[in-house]
């Protein structure tokens, strides 16, 4: 018996079989695959149909492979969508939030609700790339592909409805759009009354848990996969991730670890309090009915795009290895930089758009490699720092542990840096924490597992956590302190 995560990021995706036996969780990985978004006119859009061929050939290799697979689920990024037509057809390829159509949306939104209002009813940290920006932006066009759309499907819905043929928005993935009530999780009418959105594009929402159908006729003989079920999972990926933590108590904190960072903790209840809105905290929906309550961060994504620019530039294949190696040998806090600032949301060259900030803020300007990637990975950990307290102040809870997940966690340098920024333990060994939280999520769903306590046992049993603890920190606090009016 076994169960197949499709955990798709925005960079690149992933098929892993989970089995449970001896009450370990085992996994391994069937297929790998590049996600890229292509540039196609002024527009930038994901390529839907790889997308889900490589989907396809995920459960094709898992079942050759000997698998007998009961179920599959999908994870992916937040806030991307595709339309539907009438007659079941995808209107266009999804556009990525990458993508420039929303600049300027959120201001054009304050006319009609504002944004104490935005937060009231949504909790969500107001950023153009959130889906009602995407959706009013098509509506101001216009969009004649939004006349004729019947539905809108975020992008693990997509993939689930042409898997089942079940057309429905799944509540974690739906909770990023900024279109969800917060409180009642359920779609809010007076947001798309108020900016005169198509509020009959929306589907039912199902919750973590629920069996959407088997696949379909077409998916099984392509595949080989007979019988397999379609679960609705934490779709979004950080939801799944985040349920993979075997913690118990209220005193820890989570960083999911990758192109995005996002730092927070779990609530029962959203936290809607001007505070939190000002200080930028989401309240995205988890897994067992909680609330991610968390500061969306530009992560490692300026790291991901120096290593690609320096790969093309010289025709090489940089390592990590190599990198972090050079990093380590050059002098501590000579340059810092905000991840989050706009000068880095897509620059046509990243190592440009850091030393130009550098300069304009009358820093050093890093030129080597080594100097460049310190600079990136001390500059987050400080972040982290801020919003570590921002946290705190919020949730007027005492933190003292941090669960790091998702592939930024194999980072040992970085990991090491935000256990000194933050003086505390930092737990890392749940690298692959969305495919465990995705797979136990479909174990549960198919009752082979009981209930969250029993996920947490396994979990713990199945994977050596590594703890890193703090050094330094008189050196951080003081270089923290000294950089603070960067983030302030």
């Amino acid at each position: 018996m076994a169960y197949l995560a499709l955990d798709l990021g925005a960079g690149s995706g992933r098929a892993i079989a989970g089995t449970i036996k001896d009450d370990k969780i085992l996994l391994q990985e069937v297929h790998r695959f590049n996600n890229t978004p292509v540039k196609l006119g002024d527009t930038l859009y994901w390529n839907f149909l790889s997308l889900f061929a490589n989907v396809k050939e995920g459960i094709r290799l898992a079942v050759k492979q000997g698998y007998d697979l009961k179920g599959v689920a999908v994870d992916t990024w937040g806030v991307d969508f595709g339309l539907i037509d009438s007659s079941g057809k995808l209107l266009s390829n999804p556009v990525c939030y990458r993508d420039f159509r929303t600049a300027g949306m959120s201001d054009y939104s304050k006319k009609y609700i504002s944004v104490e209002e935005f937060y009231e009813i949504t909790g969500i940290q107001q950023m153009e790339i959130n889906s009602v920006f995407q959706l009013l932006s098509l509506n101001l066009t216009p969009d004649p592909t939004l006349t004729i759309a019947e539905k809108l499907l975020f992008t693990p819905d997509l993939i689930n409805y042409f898997l089942s043929g079940v057309a429905c928005n799944e509540y974690t993935i739906a909770s990023t759009s900024q279109l969800l009530d917060a409180g009642k999780r359920q779609w809010n009418k007076g947001i798309f009354e108020k900016l005169s959105l198509k509020y009959s594009l929306m589907s039912d929402i199902v919750h973590p848990g629920e069996v959407l159908g088997k696949l379909k006729d077409d998916i099984e003989l392509e595949t080989g996969a007979v019988d397999a079920k379609v679960f609705a999972v934490g779709s979004h990926d950080t939801a799944s991730a985040i349920a993979a933590i075997p913690a118990e108590g209220d005193d820890w904190a989570f960083l999911s670890s990758g192109t995005w960072s996002l730092l927070g903790v779990l609530s029962d209840e959203p936290v809607l309090t001007e505070e939190a809105r000002k200080s930028d905290f989401t309240n995205e929906g988890g897994v067992d009915n909680k609330i991610l309550f968390m500061r969306n961060i530009t992560g490692l994504w300026l790291l991901q795009r120096l290593i690609a620019e320096w790969n093309k530039q010289d025709d090489k294949d940089y390592s990590y290895e190599y990198l972090l190696a050079e990093c380590r040998k050059c002098e501590a806090f000579r340059s810092i930089v905000d991840s989050d600032h706009s000068d880095f949301n897509n620059p046509v060259s990243m190592m440009e758009a850091i030393q130009d900030y550098c300069k304009k803020t009358r820093q050093y300007v890093p030129q080597s490699k080594g100097e460049l990637v310190r600079c990136v990975l001390e500059s987050l950990a400080v972040k982290y720092y801020f919003v570590m307290q921002r946290l705190q102040e919020c949730t007027d809870r005492q933190i003292n542990k941090i669960f790091i997940v998702g592939g930024g966690s194999q980072n040992e340098t970085l990991n090491q840096f935000i256990a000194n920024a933050l003086n505390m333990e930092v737990v890392v060994g749940l690298t692959e924490g969305t495919a465990i939280g995705n797979i136990m999520q479909q174990a549960i769903a198919n009752h082979e597992v009981d209930d969250w306590k029993e996920v947490r046992r396994i979990i713990r049993n199945s994977f050596d956590l590594k703890s890193y603890y703090p050094e330094d920190t008189d050196f951080w606090k003081k270089n923290i302190d000294k950089n603070s009016h960067l983030f302030l």
